[in-house]
């Protein structure tokens, strides 16, 4: 008999590692301990996390500058702005308070500039003003697709010994950050919870439960599914085809069919490769990066992703358009679509949705691999330091406070009110996103680009290629030059 999905997901929490991507001991936005069970017979007094920036610490009133932007490049993504007004909205009160408390604490003043520049612009902006020595700015909080290759090109300043930064605490994402460098003496871009980015960006699944408990009579099925690990490419396949109908009848896929999925040719093709475990780079025994893609396991996983996308009755490829996107969101809030792979930050674009839906990770490849990895969609963004900057110490104090109360007082009113209570529509759902969020797996390559080796799922599905190796041979050199010119930065050019 199949264990009940509250014993087992209570069973799996208890057992769950850290909220953050970090490895240290901390404690969750819902404030459950991570470091280990505890007696509650006895009397024990536990630590209180505080700031890397000690009580007393006065800048002096100085103004802090942070560039950023909110103005997306597709109608589908939407950005969380950092200079919120109070409005009655929960996230956009949490961080105008956190604002408010840093510069309390400080004395110090926030300077936020949203340059409305298009997302996919902004890694060029920067560029062109750090290089240009342009000193306006003390931050920059880019886009990872195409700000974090910037520092191979010397326009972050290195803050792995910065002043305050408390990398060992849970506000900080080192994983992840320690991905995106090379060797433990180097870290240019910064992932906290200054921001909700790295949570608000992941991938995941959403699934109609009214059609699942039409075809499979229990619209919980698929949660028990995931947790006994059945939940693989091969079962997203037979679903997709068990439900697809030809309801216009012309005899070819589209969005006028009832469907087991769309998807389209960019960010979700990211999440089903990542979700396999495969990865475009590991480390050496130095702890350096290495282009491992061309294996015999990626290979077939590409192969895998072709034929989920192309010879699966019910799954319709879409077209590049960022609108493409939001008609296949659209498809699925309509009741037409079994599935929506998406993120995180999709669900807050189907309130409205009158059918409820579940929370799934991306599937396995198959029942081989032993646990769901899960990726953050590349729009993230990640505060740097300009090289530009002349007061490096009074920055990290404001980005550790800032990391801090977003710990605190902002990341936890995302996840446990906003995520688990309004956008999750049931309690399970809610867990889910606990081993989603614990499974975070990213990868260099991903996240610096190397000429496009780490999107290369992309290039294939977008040619309707299965050809993983002239493609590869073909991205390969230039991607090895990039690596090497980001090698060579981050262990001489150490700034």
């Amino acid at each position: 008999m199949k264990r009940s999905v509250s014993v087992f997901l209570a069973a799996l929490l208890a057992a769950a590692q850290l909220i953050s991507c970090g490895e240290s001991a901390g404690k969750t936005p819902d404030g459950d301990s991570t470091s280990g069970s505890t007696d509650t017979t006895e009397n024990v007094t536990e630590a209180v996390e505080t700031s890397g920036v000690p009580d007393g610490t006065d800048l002096g009133g100085e103004s802090i500058s942070i560039w950023y932007t909110t103005k997306s490049v597709s109608v589908a993504e939407t950005y969380v702005d950092l200079n919120p007004e109070l409005t009655g909205d929960i996230l956009d009160d949490a961080i105008f308070n956190m604002n408010k408390a840093v510069e309390t604490k400080l004395n110090c003043t926030l300077d936020f500039f949203n340059a409305e520049v298009e997302t996919s612009a902004t890694g060029s902006e920067v560029k062109k003003m750090v290089l240009a020595g342009d000193d306006t700015y003390d931050l920059y909080h880019i886009v990872q697709w195409n700000g974090a290759q910037l520092a191979a090109e010397g326009c972050y300043k290195n803050l792995a010994d910065a002043k305050y930064i408390s990398y060992d605490k849970p506000w900080w994402d080192y994983k992840y950050m320690k991905e995106m460098t090379v060797g433990d003496d180097v870290i240019y871009c910064l992932s906290g919870d200054f921001a909700v980015d790295r949570t608000r960006c992941l991938n995941c699944v959403y699934y109609n439960k009214s059609m699942y408990e039409d075809f499979y009579k229990d619209p919980d099925g698929l949660y028990q599914e995931v947790l006994d690990g059945n939940w693989t490419w091969d079962m997203m396949r037979k679903i997709s085809s068990e439900v697809y109908s030809d309801l216009n009848n012309d005899g070819v896929i589209d969005r006028e069919d009832r469907l087991g999925f769309c998807v389209n040719d960019y960010f979700h093709l990211d999440s089903f490769f990542y979700a396999t475990g495969a990865r475009a780079t590991e480390r050496d025994k130095n702890d350096i990066p290495v282009i491992c893609l061309n294996s015999e396991r990626n290979a077939s996983v590409m192969q895998g992703l072709y034929e989920l996308v192309f010879n699966t009755e019910g799954v319709y490829f879409s077209g590049p358009l960022y609108e493409d996107d939001v008609k296949n969101r659209q498809h699925f809030e309509d009741g037409n679509s079994m599935f929506l792979p998406g993120f995180f930050y999709t669900s807050e674009f189907m309130r409205d949705m009158k059918a409820d839906y579940g929370i799934v990770p991306f599937p396995k490849y198959d029942e081989e691999q032993k646990q769901y990895y899960s990726d953050v969609h590349d729009i993230i963004r990640l505060m740097v330091v300009p090289v530009t900057c002349n007061k490096v110490d009074e920055v990290c104090a404001v980005l550790e406070e800032m990391a801090f109360i977003g710990y605190t007082d902002v990341l936890a009113p995302y996840y446990n009110v906003l995520m688990k209570n309004k956008y999750a529509r049931d309690d399970v759902s809610a867990e889910m996103l606990d081993i989603i969020r614990n499974n975070c797996s990213p990868d260099f390559a991903h996240m610096t680009d190397l000429n496009s080796i780490g999107y290369l799922q992309r290039k294939l599905i977008q040619a309707k290629s299965s050809d993983f190796a002239s493609t590869y041979a073909s991205y390969y050199p230039e991607a090895q030059k990039k690596l090497d010119d980001f090698i060579k930065v981050f262990t001489e050019n150490k700034q």
